[in-house]
């Protein structure tokens, strides 16, 4: 795990076989794929990018599934529950509270939060940092909780005209993975969707670019 403003973050482990990296990246993209999905993708080194915001070309290869099934309040924090999948053969993954956020307009926050990192919105984290799974050969999948905290409540006017809140749940993509280190705009990477407080998870259809998933 690799250390950030944020302090310790999770990202890929065991990266190496007898010195060599077990994947050699030219690029990586993580982007929302459904209304409840967010995919991290890597490309090789020797391949042609096809773009930050192009379709998924066959050199594109999906390594790590993150699907939310809900997010629930307690007072002023919100609980997301999902699933999370390491899809890569080799190594490990480590799934960590604090890559996890919140982000708000501005309006809806008032001066909470913090919005240096993504301009024009509060980013709200986790209260607590720590892993939440590990993600090996022997177990790719498992599901997981983090809790958000200080989420100031929806405002019914700033709804959306499908339902939504115009808010974001966003996985931070990690500064470097399996040795690459990480080049935006190349390398793009908001990981973010649009997300209701309850406790299923919505069916909104994403819009054509996964900057703004919806909303």
């Amino acid at each position: 795990m690799e250390a950030t403003g944020r302090g310790e973050r999770g990202g890929p482990t065991d990266v190496e076989v007898d010195g060599e990296p077990i994947l050699e990246i030219g690029g990586v993209k993580t982007e929302a794929t459904a209304s409840d999905t967010i995919e991290l993708f890597t490309r090789p080194a020797d391949s042609d990018q096809d773009g930050p915001l192009g379709d998924a070309s066959p050199d594109w290869t999906s390594r790590l599934r993150i699907t939310f099934t809900s997010a629930e309040r307690d007072g002023v924090d919100i609980t997301f529950h999902g699933t999370a999948a390491y899809l890569h053969d080799e190594g490990a993954y480590v799934i960590h509270s604090m890559d996890f956020s919140v982000l708000l307009p501005e309006e809806q926050a008032d001066a909470s939060g913090d919005g240096t990192a993504n301009p024009g919105f509060r980013t709200f984290t986790a209260g607590a940092a720590e892993p939440l799974v590990t993600l090996t050969q022997d177990k790719p999948e498992q599901e997981f909780d983090v809790t958000i905290a200080g989420v100031p409540e929806e405002d019914e006017a700033m709804r959306l005209p499908d339902g939504l809140p115009s808010r974001y749940v966003q996985y931070e993509t990690p500064e470097t993975l399996w040795g690459h280190k990480l080049d935006p705009p190349d390398d793009f990477t908001p990981g973010r969707l649009c997300y209701g407080e309850g406790d299923t998870w919505h069916d909104v259809e994403l819009f054509e670019f996964t900057d703004i998933p919806c909303g």
